[in-house]
């Protein structure tokens, strides 16, 4: 598969759709081609995959066992909760237009495979999603699961016995549909240049009768905060990554490469081209995080540092100050001290 800088994806789809694939008897491994598969052997540790995987997994799943149904049937089994925080908070709604306002704001922390819009034309509203990374096999499954999910949104919000007008999907219509037909329980338009959940324009404001404004607010702040530390550029991430993953000793090349979608040597030729490299930013993030420590901690000491670094002795963190930092843990220790005013007080009081 082609490597993309499209973005990533958090790997809780990935695991959802290997549990059902495993209680709906796929063999994924039979079905996926082994490098497509990878992917999923990967969510079992990783926290992101490429925003790419989920998608060809699913394509690749369905052509494979002839199941032109894969995404809706994945959809309609999986944990609508389990999808990372945003998931958390569509059913405390006070509508569908704030579902789908704070969606959209928060996407990326999700997926940064698919990314929605809301037309309207007349009294008629549209939901449309819009596929935002290479698919090597064809998106149409992953459009329809995201669909299915939002079919599933707005029945928490709006009532079990809601229905869209219509379902538009840019795709060929399969051998059969009856089970499309009973999800959605209205027509299906094959074919269309769009892939979209048509209702009624008055239902984006219908209020929910389950909403929660208070966890609505709690909920959005969680997400404001997880969305100013995430990453940006690749750069970004790869600092992220070698940040948060320094005292499990695990911010190496290979392990930071495979969160960031790569290969170890297409990190390195993309860094480069960037005008730096993996060991440059390690020890970036090193030198922060050493100076946020000595800054911070109460009675520093050099067992604490090396763990923070990910070293497994004081040593190997003492050589990194010396080398790296042009000085010593008693040097920076003496810095951190608080100064002594003249009459004993604290000068920093």
């Amino acid at each position: 598969m082609m490597e993309s800088e499209s973005g990533l994806a958090h790997a809780s789809a990935m695991r959802q759709f290997a549990h059902f694939a495993e209680v709906s008897g796929l063999d994924l491994r039979s079905l996926c081609p082994p490098d497509v598969f990878a992917h999923v052997e990967q969510a079992n540790e990783a926290e992101w995959l490429p925003a790419s995987a989920h998608v060809d997994v699913l394509q690749a799943a369905a052509i494979a066992s002839g199941r032109d149904d894969l995404g809706v049937a994945f959809s309609m089994w999986c944990n609508v909760r389990g999808f990372g925080p945003i998931s958390l908070l569509w059913d405390h709604c006070t509508t569908l237009d704030e579902a789908t306002r704070i969606t959209r704001r928060y996407m990326h922390l999700e997926s940064a495979a698919m990314r929605s819009s809301t037309d309207i034309t007349g009294h008629e509203a549209a939901l449309r999603h819009v596929l935002m990374v290479p698919a090597r096999f064809g998106g149409s499954q992953f459009l329809q699961a995201t669909l299915t999910l939002q079919l599933r949104i707005t029945r928490m919000l709006l009532g079990e016995e809601w229905t869209p007008i219509r379902l538009e999907l840019d795709h060929p219509a399969p051998q059969s549909w009856r089970y499309h037909q009973a999800v959605f329980r209205c027509p299906i338009e094959f074919g269309s240049d769009r892939c979209a959940l048509v209702f009624r324009k008055s239902d984006l404001h219908r209020p929910s009768q389950r909403a929660n404004p208070n966890m609505v607010r709690y909920l959005e702040k969680q997400l404001a905060q997880a969305d100013s530390q995430w990453p940006g550029d690749l750069m970004q991430q790869v600092r992220y990554f070698i940040a948060t993953n320094l005292t499990e000793r695990r911010a190496n090349l290979p392990h930071v490469a495979g969160l960031a979608g790569l290969s170890p040597q297409s990190l390195q030729r993309r860094l480069a081209e960037r005008g730096t490299s993996f060991a440059v930013i390690l020890e970036q993030v090193r030198k922060h995080t050493a100076d946020e420590y000595f800054r911070t901690a109460r009675r520093p000491n050099l067992t604490e540092l090396s763990h923070r670094l990910g070293y497994t002795d004081a040593s190997a963190a003492s050589r990194f100050l010396r080398q790296h930092m042009s000085t010593g843990a008693r040097a920076l220790m003496a810095q951190t001290r608080p100064r002594k005013a003249p009459d004993g007080q604290s000068a920093n009081a």
